[in-house]
């Protein structure tokens, strides 16, 4: 398999919006002819496709060819891509708040959308299409697409409470109260709701459990024989193994037990970045 994923640290100015950076190139015939899954992570995407474009395929089967230039809002269950041909692909991660800051609000209207950069923001499309049309090297591009977004980015749309509640829901791996987490920042659980579906697209617990999927795709990946499910399911926060497979199975599109037996090589590109991070 000649399939490439790169990470980079974005630039000083974006980090408090950006999580990362990545470029993912290869072939369709890399990954084997087969479709892959992409699974809810809490972070909205930018994807800018500088080779063949990707089919998404609905939950009925049905196939839409994706834009050049697209942003992904919060997943809320699994998707499922199929490239087409030559893979040159650069994504913006965002913190779970950042994408607000390119005024896309409210971004809870783009919750498991996948749809053209232009039916959010001219500007942006604009410039990502000025970026194609100036290279085709992924990792120029990457820093192409981070000097668009410096341009376009503003940071006092941010409201520092989100911010500070998802990082307390990512500290705890989502095994937090958010009533605790709505007292800490002083403010009443329904006012924390309103603005997480403002600023990242689903409520605080919705966060939180795809927070806590996360972890337990993470333990299950590491495949510990040592480790059975029973444990995973514990050391999660789930109430028991059954909770913890009708929940893996609700975001993930099929068990705990399915998903080790055919992984997506997509998902296990992203679940695995602590491995790949580099600074450009």
């Amino acid at each position: 398999m000649c399939m490439h994923y790169q990470e980079y640290s974005p630039v000083p100015a974006l980090r408090s919006v950006v999580e990362r950076i990545w470029t993912l190139t290869g072939t369709a015939a890399d990954l084997g002819g087969e479709d892959q899954p992409v699974l809810p992570d809490g972070r909205p995407e930018l994807i800018l496709h500088l080779g063949d474009r990707f089919d998404r395929i609905d939950a009925n089967g049905r196939v839409d060819r994706q834009p050049a230039a697209i942003f992904a809002g919060q997943l809320t269950s699994q998707l499922t891509l199929r490239p087409t041909g030559r893979i040159d692909v650069v994504g913006v991660r965002f913190h779970p708040f950042g994408a607000v800051s390119l005024g896309f609000g409210p971004l809870s209207r783009l919750s498991g959308l996948t749809i053209g950069v232009g039916d959010v923001s001219s500007r942006l499309a604009s410039a990502l299409d000025q970026v194609r049309g100036a290279t085709g090297d992924v990792s120029v591009a990457a820093s192409l697409v981070q000097r668009a977004l410096l341009r376009l980015t503003d940071v006092a749309r941010i409201d520092d409470r989100v911010r500070h509640a998802t990082r307390l829901i990512g500290h705890h791996r989502g095994q937090v109260s958010i009533d605790r987490v709505a007292a800490n920042l002083s403010c009443t659980r329904r006012h924390l709701e309103r603005q997480f579906l403002a600023a990242v697209g689903v409520g605080p617990k919705r966060l939180a459990r795809i927070a806590r999927f996360q972890h337990a795709l993470q333990l299950i990946d590491r495949a510990d024989p040592a480790r059975p499910g029973t444990a995973t399911a514990a050391a999660c926060g789930y109430a028991d193994q059954a909770h913890f497979i009708r929940d893996f199975r609700k975001l993930a599109g099929c068990s705990p037990g399915e998903h080790l037996l055919k992984p997506g090589t997509l998902t296990g590109f992203f679940t695995e970045h602590e491995k790949l991070t580099m600074k450009p």
